[in-house]
């Protein structure tokens, strides 16, 4: 039971109260910072509500408080902290894996680089908290070279409605079970599939084609490939796609929120799929040439990460 602190009504589920809390002529969020404040530990200002979990979750309104308090603590206080989100994040999800470098980008928790800092190794700290590895190291490797055959070619769906312009590399259309791209020589890529983005696909792909995606990357699964979403934009746009102009339809509900949660369910739930946010449709055609003809792929390395540190 939750009880009205305006009234004392009682009622059986969150969703009962908060209906009638616009009674009393208060918003939620007012009613929630009324009765239990939470505020920013830099600023000291209220948390923000956007929703109860969200809410008493929080400690920071946004990320740059979250890194200005931990570079103004002990490194002490700094570790337990982080090491209290890991380990707070896995009991209250129930996550199998060490959260990847876009879960944490999308998550009011530090990135993987600031762990790497703090204790030396990510994923080892991640192993005694009790979660799997997808993968055992940081990337630390440049300059992949790109070395391929005559005989190679890269594979474009014929259901890609906007194929990326891959001038300089021979290719041919052919129908695929899954995925938009991939190399005719499964061994040289690991048998990847990369799976192209725009913001939008990506907002319909990730909510109302939710499903139909699930049922295609366990295609994949079946035929033991590993898929690669690369989605043709940053992923701080991305992030805040609802701002950006013929993107965003003004009449819709769905939330970056929303979406970003699915990616992570997405990345926890399937071993065999990554997400990579890239800058723009030219560099979309760089990562794909370098994901395929590279031995990139071989390392087994988280890609946002890599390419956040520059070293794809």
């Amino acid at each position: 039971m939750v009880k009205c602190q305006e009234c004392g009504k009682e009622f059986d589920k969150d969703r009962g109260l908060h209906l009638h809390i616009k009674a009393h002529k208060l918003s939620i969020g007012d009613y929630y910072h009324k009765y239990y404040p939470r505020r920013d530990k830099h600023t000291k200002e209220l948390i923000k509500f956007k929703n109860k979990e969200q809410y008493f979750s929080s400690d920071f309104n946004n990320k740059r408080n979250l890194k200005t308090w931990l570079k103004n603590i002990s490194t002490f206080e700094a570790q337990k902290y982080c090491k209290d989100l890991l380990r707070k994040r896995k009991d209250e999800k129930g996550l199998v894996y060490s959260p990847s470098e876009v879960e944490l980008r999308t998550l009011p928790m530090p990135p993987i680089p600031f762990y790497q800092e703090l204790f030396g190794d990510y994923y080892k700290l991640c192993e005694d908290i009790g979660y799997k590895n997808k993968f055992k190291k940081t990337p630390v490797r440049k300059n992949y070279k790109e070395t391929f055959s005559k005989d190679h070619l890269i594979y474009i769906d014929s259901r890609e409605q906007n194929p990326l312009d891959i001038n300089d590399f021979p290719t041919e259309v052919k129908g695929l079970k899954f995925g938009d791209y991939c190399l005719n020589d499964k061994e040289k890529t690991r048998n990847t599939y990369i799976e192209r983005k725009s913001v939008p696909d990506l907002i319909g792909t990730l909510s109302s084609g939710l499903e139909r995606f699930k049922n295609e990357i366990n295609r994949a699964a079946e035929e033991k490939a590993y898929m690669v979403v690369l989605v043709e934009r940053k992923l701080s746009d991305c992030l805040a796609f609802n701002r950006l102009k013929h993107v965003y339809k003004k009449n819709t509900r769905v939330t970056p929120d929303f979406i970003f949660h699915n990616v992570r369910d997405l990345i926890q739930k399937f071993p065999h799929i990554q997400f990579l946010f890239v800058n723009g449709r030219d560099e979309c055609v760089r990562i794909v040439k370098k994901l395929l003809l590279s031995d990139a792929l071989k390392e087994k390395y988280d890609l946002q990460l890599a390419y956040d540190l520059k070293l794809l």
